[in-house]
């Protein structure tokens, strides 16, 4: 069994270029014998209501964009004067009728400015998009690796029923030839109960992972029986030197890249309207009075324009100078997480190697004899139920300790948005298969 290189960026960054997957690769509703990490994040990546978002979104942005690039509109004025008035302006007799066109001539490059903002908003949003892929399929490869690790704490709780099984039948043919006491047999009854009530929960356990990764592509039901992975392969630790290095690369800092840009163009179209607009006006005006038309036009421009704009040009500075600090900020704090990240794999690493090296080997060995000594009566009950209980917990450990290895190293490509590796390690000649352990 195997998890395939658990490296899970490496798999996010090829699915990630080419998000447009077809959803008919993964309509089959049949149960399939198992499931691989790659197909998993395909079929997130297939059917996410979270990613559908952006879609509307960047719809919202091509509106934005048409809006942007209008011209200022043509208005048609008809204004009519000394009309119905007494005297000598009585009735229509001296009525003048003027007939114009107008509009407003923008200087300062504004419709340019306007669609620079648009264009760095939509470049904003695939950053945010990119960043909400790997966030979805990050919690896609947490919820595998959580089903991998409990599919292994599965089979270590079917061992340790099987182990009380025979321990139960074990005492109970010494008790029944009067080498030891019926209190023995009860206490190994008693143990194998436990045993069974473990296994039902480790398997519940195991169901609710299950359905909590269907979950993550639309599936209400699960339609596989096993994940595969090696629970005991592990992808090299980078140094966190080496990756401080890629931080600028960062999803997460390139997206401040991309907030410095769409402030950066708000600016300018701030600066762009210190410039003034030419209002314009041209007609014709009838001169009832007199039988005679003349052309009449005018131009108007705003004054003072640059100081009324002044106090918006201080505020969007003041905020595109915040992101630069905010950038700064947030270097440090992933630098803060990753060190502590890397601190927990390579505590939860030691962990496994000292298990799987040391203390599960001695353990195997001290309940071979313990065993032997309690058949031959060397060795007391106490001392058999001890040793085995000692085994069990350190093999659940050891199961536990290699899934954070796992689980800190998504967390990594998480917050690194690289593959930490891409050549696995297992951590012993025997690490291939943990079942091999009895």
């Amino acid at each position: 069994m195997g998890i395939k290189k658990i490296s899970t960026t490496s798999l996010i960054f090829m699915l990630f270029s080419s998000v447009t997957i077809s959803s008919s690769a993964h309509s089959a509703d049949a149960q399939v014998s198992s499931v691989t990490l790659e197909s998993a994040l395909k079929r997130t990546l297939s059917n996410n209501p979270d990613l559908l978002v952006f879609d509307f979104k960047s719809a919202s942005l091509e509106g934005e964009a048409k809006t942007a690039k209008l011209r200022p509109q043509m208005a048609v004025g008809i204004e009519v004067e000394n009309v119905l008035g007494t005297g000598d302006v009585s009735g229509i007799r001296d009525t003048e009728l003027t007939l114009t066109l107008s509009s407003v001539i923008e200087l300062g490059d504004k419709v340019n400015s306007r669609m620079n903002v648009v264009s760095t908003k939509q470049a904003q949003l695939r950053a945010q998009q990119r960043i909400r892929t790997l966030d979805i399929l990050g919690e896609t490869t947490r919820r595998y690796i959580n089903v991998i690790v409990q599919q292994e704490l599965f089979k270590a709780e079917q061992r340790s029923e099987t182990l009380a099984r025979t321990m139960f039948q074990t005492v109970s043919t010494r008790v029944k030839a009067g080498a030891s006491a019926p209190l023995e047999q009860k206490r190994a009854e008693a143990a194998l109960s436990q045993a069974r009530l473990s296994l039902l929960i480790s398997e519940q356990k195991l169901n609710e992972y299950r359905r909590d990764l269907a979950m993550m592509w639309g599936d209400n039901t699960v339609g596989f029986i096993e994940a595969e992975g090696t629970l005991l392969s592990f992808p090299d630790s980078p140094s966190l030197e080496s990756i401080i290095v890629e931080l600028q690369s960062n999803p997460h800092i390139l997206l401040y890249a991309e907030n410095y840009r769409v402030q950066e163009s708000r600016l300018r179209v701030v600066q762009a309207s210190q410039q003034f607009d030419v209002t314009w006006e041209a007609g014709i005006r009838r001169l009832q009075g007199i039988d005679d038309t003349a052309f009449v036009g005018s131009v108007s421009v705003p004054l003072y324009t640059k100081q009324r704009n002044l106090g918006e040009y201080e505020q969007q500075r003041a905020l595109l100078d915040s992101i630069a600090s905010q950038k700064q900020a947030k270097i440090r704090e992933l630098t803060r997480q990753l060190n502590q990240v890397i601190s927990a794999k390579d505590q939860a690493l030691l962990t496994v190697m000292t298990l799987q090296d040391n203390v599960i080997p001695t353990l195997e060995s001290a309940l071979n004899l313990a065993r032997e000594g309690y058949e031959s009566g060397r060795y007391n009950y106490i001392e058999w139920v001890t040793t085995q209980q000692q085994l069990i917990d350190m093999q659940r450990t050891l199961i536990k300790a290699a899934g954070l290895v796992h689980l800190r190293s998504a967390e990594l490509e998480a917050l690194t948005g690289h593959p930490i590796s891409t050549k696995p390690t297992s951590t012993s000649a025997q690490s291939s298969n943990l079942t091999e352990k009895k």
